[in-house]
């Protein structure tokens, strides 16, 4: 009688494991499949995202950019350091902008980008070639890099958080300064905001006042 428990319990046992195995077997494709993305379909939507939203941009159509493209809650980051939040900040910064630079044209390239979440977040980054059309004076190119956060909400790309950054001490609007150039000191005092914060766009915004003519001997 033990001996039939004994060969019972074995043989259930087995059965119990080559259960389990065949269970692990079916689930193994079915998760794979689930973890695979079309990367390809991804990089077509998101380079025809990120191409939509800056030809809104480089338009000044920013209430379009910002309801067709941005998260409500948008993050962003600029040249000068400053951040901002929502859509409200958004507009904030490009009203600060308006004030010297007549022009931003940006024709961004991808160089860089990371696909997670099965295909629902994505961390993007690369060249800006963003020129800027200073209200009095010249064209300059800040050669910025970006880096931006995208999410998939109800199969609809957004732009989550958005980063611009240049180098500090190498670039045309600080070569424009260290050259003594007269253009309007708001606009190079401005851009140079950008790149090296409000504090020293202030101290470079200061002209020398012309001394009074004297009156005739």
């Amino acid at each position: 009688m033990w001996k039939r428990r004994v060969v019972c319990l074995v043989a259930l046992l087995t059965l119990e494991i080559a259960t389990a195995r065949s269970q692990d077997e079916l689930a193994t494709p079915a998760s794979t499949e689930t973890a695979a993305v079309d990367v390809q379909k991804i990089d077509a939507e998101l380079d025809a995202f990120r191409d939509d939203l800056f030809r809104a941009f480089n338009d000044a159509d920013y209430p379009t950019m910002l309801e067709k493209y941005c998260h409500k809650d948008l993050i962003t980051t600029w040249q000068d350091g400053t951040t901002g939040q929502g859509h409200v900040g958004v507009i904030a910064e490009f009203d600060k902008l308006k004030k010297f630079i007549r022009k931003m044209t940006v024709h961004p390239k991808t160089d860089k980008r990371l696909i997670l979440n099965d295909g629902k977040l994505v961390i993007s980054s690369g060249d800006m070639e963003d020129e800027y059309a200073l209200s009095r004076g010249p064209r300059v190119n800040l050669k910025s890099r970006w880096s931006a956060t995208l999410v998939k909400k109800e199969d609809r790309w957004l732009l989550a958080s958005f980063s611009a950054s240049t180098n500090a001490f190498d670039n045309e609007v600080v070569d424009l300064y260290l050259a003594g150039q007269k253009y309007t000191s708001l606009s190079i005092g401005g851009l140079v905001g950008l790149v090296l914060g409000i504090g020293v766009a202030r101290t470079f915004s200061r002209r020398d006042k012309p001394n009074a003519p004297r009156p005739p001997s």
